[in-house]
């Protein structure tokens, strides 16, 4: 028999062998949303102001800009986490396009998409959404639960919801009329004076009733005061947030210019908080 023989002879024994006795199907289960060893992220309008993060000891690992894509090259190794801001048709226009972009960049790379930005605030020019409950309830499940099934560690940000009045309200009634939504994490907001570290941690407690275990994300938190009184507030803040193991993630506003937020006035380097968010241990 010759070498061809031979060959084609245990081919064929292979075939013959797998299809009586087939491999048994590989079953996968998604992994939970788990929190990383720094948390630290970075809202931004302007994508220049991103490379001011990228530093030696910096603590910043994350970015987003309330919308699908970066608009701009960051220049940084940080994730890009998408938001769908509203329903709005430019915003639900490119969303599947935008975040099969975002799932599939960097394949080793679990992918986190953010919800609505405050359906809950309708006050004009604030930059809330501003959607009736029902309406959010539908536009989510036809934009933003499809994406779960992209990609095995594919995870849903719930709404992010204000620390107004009705904030947590409405993160608790969509949840609950969210059924069969694959909420993965839930999403907050906070703003306030910067002495109430304590209002702050009372909030995260409340939010921990209406997560029901679910991680927890603040993709906007701000101090009102003086660089000082806002250096102390996150002097508080920050290691209580890094010892918080439901925190998974938070991100101060923001990167751009003006007295308190992460950008000095000349638009140049990172100012005096921001330099003590993205730099304090």
């Amino acid at each position: 028999m010759s070498l061809l023989q031979v060959f084609l002879f245990v081919s064929l024994a292979l075939v013959n062998f797998t299809v009586a006795n087939p491999l048994p199907k590989l079953t996968t289960r998604a992994q939970p949303e788990t929190a990383g060893p720094l948390r630290r992220g970075v809202p931004y309008n302007e994508v220049k102001y991103v490379k001011y993060f990228n530093a030696y000891g910096s603590h910043v690992t994350w970015t987003y800009n309330w919308d699908s894509r970066p608009n701009g090259n960051t220049n940084t190794w940080y994730e890009f986490v998408p938001m769908l801001h509203s329903n709005r048709p430019d915003h639900t226009g490119k969303w599947a396009g935008d975040v099969r972009a975002a799932a599939f960049g960097n394949k080793d790379m679990p992918t986190h998409l953010l919800g609505f930005n405050e359906p809950d605030n309708c006050e004009s020019g604030k930059g809330g959404s501003c959607m009736e409950l029902g309406i959010a309830v539908a536009a989510w499940k036809q934009y933003m639960e499809p994406q779960k099934t992209l990609k095995e560690r594919m995870y849903l940000g719930s709404p992010a919801v204000t620390n107004g009045p009705n904030g947590l309200s409405y993160l608790s009634s969509f949840i609950n009329a969210c059924t069969g939504c694959n909420i993965d994490f839930v999403n907050i907001h906070w703003y306030d004076d910067a002495s109430n570290a304590a209002y702050f941690k009372k909030h995260i407690e409340s939010t921990r009733k209406i997560a029901a275990g679910r991680p927890i994300w603040i993709t906007e938190f701000k101090s009102r005061g003086s660089d000082e009184q806002i250096k102390a507030f996150l002097d508080e803040v920050l290691p209580w947030l890094d010892a918080s193991s439901d925190v998974h993630r938070y991100a101060y506003f923001m990167a751009t210019k003006g007295d308190g937020l992460l950008i000095d006035n000349g638009g140049q380097s990172l100012s005096n908080v921001g330099s003590h968010y993205a730099f304090h241990a």
